[in-house]
């Protein structure tokens, strides 16, 4: 006597991680588009390249002394114009922008529906904040260089076209800022996570910038992540000629340590939120 065999059903096999990441990045980069921070992070490398170009163009006769290479110079005050204030600026308010899409009409709670891990949307977010972050940093410094060489062709009393700058003492440069940048881009990222809104990130990156400046002379400003940007200005270093201190700066391992620190907290965060 045979019997029947109930039929069984059995649940879909969950995605992979990578899977998860994968689908979360997609649908980010497609939030992206609809959103200025995409073009905040192209906007905010062209500003103190504009800034700069306008100094030394109407300006630069005063600045530079006769037969001197311009490019030392050039690089380094425009690397102070944008490490001090602009910089830690644009990280706020990239990091609340790019948050804010979800904060707007209930986006947590589709994106907790999505078949994909928290840590799949937290990671998914991070990563595009570091790479809009890099690529305004390195946007930057094409434009710087590439501003410089502008300078050479309209005012060539200056000495641009008569010089070249080094590029191993400026990519140096950069990979000091972006390490900088990343203990402030961490406390902001869970900042703009726990706030439901711009208006508490947004006051405490500000906060957190104006402490970092008044407290430059304080012998602990290092553990501040806000003036980290500003205190790996003194890794250049020369006169006549570019150079930059290869090591790290004390600042910049803080500045991981706030990254990491963050990170963990930010994870636990977006845990337990709910999704309404």
């Amino acid at each position: 006597m045979s019997t029947a065999l109930a039929p069984s059903f059995a649940l879909p096999a969950a995605p992979g991680l990578l899977t998860q990441l994968h689908r979360c990045l997609t649908a980010d980069y497609q939030k992206l588009r609809r959103t200025v921070a995409l073009w905040l992070a192209v906007g905010g490398g062209a500003l103190p390249v504009l800034l700069n170009f306008c100094i030394f163009y109407s300006k630069g006769q005063y600045i530079i002394k006769p037969g001197q290479n311009p490019w030392p110079q050039y690089v380094s005050m425009s690397w102070q114009t944008s490490s001090i204030l602009l910089l830690p600026l644009f990280m706020v308010l990239l990091t609340g922008l790019l948050t804010n899409v979800e904060h707007r009409a209930s986006g947590w709670k589709h994106v907790h529906a999505l078949p994909v891990g928290r840590w799949a949307v937290y990671s998914s977010k991070l990563l595009i904040l570091l790479q809009l972050t890099l690529l305004a940093e390195t946007l930057y410094v094409v434009l710087l260089l590439g501003a410089g060489g502008l300078l050479g062709w309209l005012r060539p009393g200056l000495g641009f076209q008569a010089n070249h700058p080094d590029l191993l003492p400026v990519a140096t440069m950069l990979g000091h800022t972006f390490i900088a940048t990343l203990g402030m881009l961490g406390v902001q990222y869970v900042a703009a996570l726990w706030w439901r809104g711009m208006v508490g990130p947004l006051g405490l990156g500000i906060a957190g910038i104006v402490t970092g400046l008044t407290l430059l002379r304080w012998e602990h400003i290092d553990l501040i992540p806000y003036a980290a940007t500003t205190r790996v200005l003194g890794a250049l270093g020369g006169k006549g000629t570019l150079t930059v201190n290869p090591h790290m700066m004390p600042a910049e391992w803080y500045s991981l340590a706030w990254f990491a620190g963050s990170l963990l907290l930010g994870y636990w965060l977006l845990r337990m939120r709910r999704a309404d």
